[in-house]
């Protein structure tokens, strides 16, 4: 496993992170016989694989179902470093108390004393740059109760806007073959800012993997836009596509962890192993830069994922 620093945080974490959505909850395309979380034995296996493996960054949130839950009771005495979130609705008024009982609820849950990185999830430009929310987190971070502060974010212009505000240690990031809204700006200037950079759904949602056979034609768009990836490399199986997609993450040099959606044991031996094989070469990684989706409805998963639950 190969290990970067996480901007300027310090922490050296695993160039595969693991996401831990799928461990907690119901979650993605729902496939027969491969979909449903799985049960707390395999949860526990799969934690300790991962350790073994050399991962050493979960990501999770409270709406994540039971994922902070498994996490803290399997491996929260483990030396690893945990990414849970807060949510800040657009209009809630943000008070101290408030925050700080969630951050509670989310120690209690991972059985930790501190977050080691605390993400506003999916804010906006409007709600991560209010005054009485930096205020509230940076008084739980001097209280020890926070290491280190992120968001994760969607649209460019929620990233750059948290980039200028100047206050965030790290960024969560959407980034994939199809979607590389993020790559021209936005990744340059986290580095710039030597701000740490993660980034999610390497597989498009599931959309990269055999599980897009599963959709009807409403999907036809993005049916069509994965087999022209499949088209332009000559790639017949499946686990040829994801290992592209993966590779295609890793190869962005500024991306310190790629948080990978794990199931079951199989899909974490396979990021490892993925991890582990030769880099792309820069003729592929090329042909790659121009498939990104350039359509504004399709290229945000916020347009169309709800229609899958």
């Amino acid at each position: 496993m190969q290990y970067k620093v996480l901007g300027k945080t310090g922490l050296k974490v695993s160039s595969i992170g693991f996401g831990s959505v799928e461990l907690g909850m119901d979650y993605g395309i729902k496939v027969p016989g491969r979909y449903g979380k799985p049960n707390k034995e395999t949860a526990k296996q799969i934690l300790h694989q991962a350790l073994d493996s050399g991962i050493n960054l979960f990501d999770t949130a409270p709406g994540y179902g039971d994922s902070e839950s498994l996490l803290g009771a399997y491996i929260g005495d483990q030396e690893c470093y945990f990414a849970t979130k807060i949510t800040i609705a657009k209009n809630d008024n943000i008070e101290l108390e408030d925050i700080e009982r969630m951050v509670g609820e989310s120690l209690k849950k991972l059985r930790r004393e501190c977050i080691d990185i605390l993400q506003v999830h999916n804010t906006t430009a409007e709600t991560g740059g209010r005054d009485s929310l930096l205020a509230a987190l940076d008084n739980l971070r001097k209280k020890g109760l926070i290491r280190f502060l992120g968001v994760s974010v969607y649209g460019a212009k929620d990233a750059m806007a948290a980039i200028e505000g100047d206050f965030f240690d790290v960024i969560q990031i959407a980034y994939s073959i199809l979607d590389q809204r993020m790559r021209e700006k936005i990744i340059p200037a986290l580095a710039k800012n030597n701000i740490g950079v993660l980034s999610r759904s390497a597989y498009f949602r599931g959309m990269l993997t055999e599980k897009i056979e599963h959709l009807d034609e409403e999907w036809r768009f993005l049916k069509d836009a994965v087999a022209a990836i499949k088209n332009k490399f000559n790639i017949t199986d499946w686990d040829d596509l994801m290992k592209l997609a993966l590779k295609f993450c890793l190869a962005q040099q500024e991306i310190d962890s790629v948080l990978v959606g794990i199931h079951n044991p199989d899909e974490l031996a396979f990021a490892v192993a993925t991890g582990k094989e030769a880099k792309l070469d820069k003729n592929t990684l090329d042909k790659l830069l121009t498939l990104g989706i350039k359509d504004n409805y399709w290229v945000e998963p916020l347009n169309w994922y709800r229609r899958l639950l």
